[in-house]
């Protein structure tokens, strides 16, 4: 049995495995905190390493928030001095984050930690991983800019939880509610520079992701 501190620790651990560092190593003999943002996690490796590098690095990160999910709640489900469901899916998810955002295996330099969270929901919320996808995709395809995708993606997670409980017999938790809508302040918070960077027209999309590209100024 996993109590909670022992939740913590593996959940931190398995966040803290530096992915898109380990891609790059291998791929192209750098060290991914050198080049782009410095970040660690999916959004700076699709930049520096490509889309298929990047696909694999954002894939390796959704599954360590699944998979510190996935084993918290497999051991909470035993003996009755088990920690609740959602104090262990809360708890890991916490922790895996973390560890992907300071990570201890990479000089506790990571990333933003929204694909490790998206595994996290997923592995304990499947029905609701479809509908935040679906957000993600959509305000990619409009804006090109992941920090706005993690930002509405957030900001519906309440929304589709609630929905979920209705159409699809999900139980209702009122923890897991405040939890979610504390992510989305949590996630706005961690992306605010970026945020303001693409409202003062400053950032720089994904522009082969948007649906309706920018028209290139035509040169003088």
């Amino acid at each position: 049995m996993l109590d909670l501190g022992s939740i913590a620790v593996v959940s931190y651990l398995l966040g803290s495995i530096p992915a898109g560092i380990i891609a790059a190593k291998i791929a192209r003999g750098i060290d991914l905190r050198d080049y782009g943002s410095g970040n660690t996690g999916a959004t700076n490796s699709f930049r520096v390493l490509g889309w298929k590098l990047g696909a694999v690095v954002a894939f390796a990160d959704i599954a360590k928030g699944y998979a510190a999910v996935a084993l918290a709640l497999r051991f909470s489900i035993f003996p009755a001095s088990a920690p609740p469901a959602w104090a262990a899916f809360m708890v890991a998810t916490l922790a895996a984050v973390l560890g992907h955002v300071k990570p201890v295996f990479a000089g506790f330099k990571g990333g933003k930690g929204f694909g490790t969270a998206a595994g996290a929901v997923s592995a304990a919320y499947p029905i609701v991983a479809p509908f935040c996808l679906l957000v993600f995709l959509v305000t990619l395809g409009l804006t090109g800019y992941v920090a706005v995708c993690a930002a509405a993606t957030a900001l519906a997670l309440p929304f589709i939880y609630l929905l979920s409980t209705k159409l699809f017999g999900l139980a209702f938790d009122p923890i897991i509610l405040c939890f979610f809508i504390f992510a989305f302040a949590f996630t706005t918070l961690g992306v605010r520079k970026k945020l303001v960077l693409y409202f003062k027209g400053e950032a720089e999309p994904f522009e082969k992701a948007m649906i309706l590209r920018p028209r290139k100024r035509s040169k003088p």
